[in-house]
């Protein structure tokens, strides 16, 4: 009986650290987190290391030497339509989790740290730097703005991503 309720205990734990309340495409809303995540099957660890290296958003993951995360500053997404804020230079936290066939890509915390929104309240400018992209898409903190705005900046954002990690994952399954 202590047995199962050890491995009881053990299971609800693991799965209450990795809930994702909310998606949208490959965004997850994880532990009220925004987080783009995608798996992919793994062939060759060494071939996908070389790619990381190589390729200019993961350059300094080195999965041999157990560098399995990255930030990474100042790219730019593009896409027609995007908001104001969406526009900026963004920062993330790039995290390659590697299993035993697969590896797992998540990218969160995107910020964009240059970005000053402005508004008026009683007829006075102001102007305020609000940075994160989770401010922008999600609601409450746990479920994702449906908007054509946020959709878009979702897809975008999706986009960038998914061309750089599904080219990694096709040269490693040839």
């Amino acid at each position: 009986m202590k047995l199962f309720s050890i491995f009881l205990l053990i299971t609800i734990s693991a799965f209450s650290q990795f809930q994702k309340t909310d998606s949208l495409g490959n965004f997850y809303v994880i532990k009220s987190e925004l987080v783009w995540q995608k798996t992919y099957p793994l062939q060759d660890e060494n071939e996908l290391n070389q790619k990381l290296k190589e390729n200019p958003f993961t350059a300094g993951i080195y999965l041999q030497n157990h560098e399995t995360s990255k930030i990474i500053q100042n790219f730019r997404i593009s896409g027609e339509g995007l908001p104001a804020y969406a526009k900026h230079d963004y920062n993330a936290f790039v995290v390659v989790d590697v299993f035993y066939d697969c590896y797992r890509v998540s990218v969160k915390s995107i910020n964009f740290p240059d970005f000053n929104e402005t508004y008026y309240y009683n007829g006075i400018k102001n102007s305020t730097g609000r940075g994160s992209l989770e401010h922008y898409i999600l609601l409450n903190g746990n479920t994702i703005k449906r908007t054509p705005g946020a959709r878009i900046v979702l897809y975008s954002f999706d986009e960038a991503f998914s061309h750089i990690f599904d080219a990694m994952a096709a040269t490693t399954e040839e």
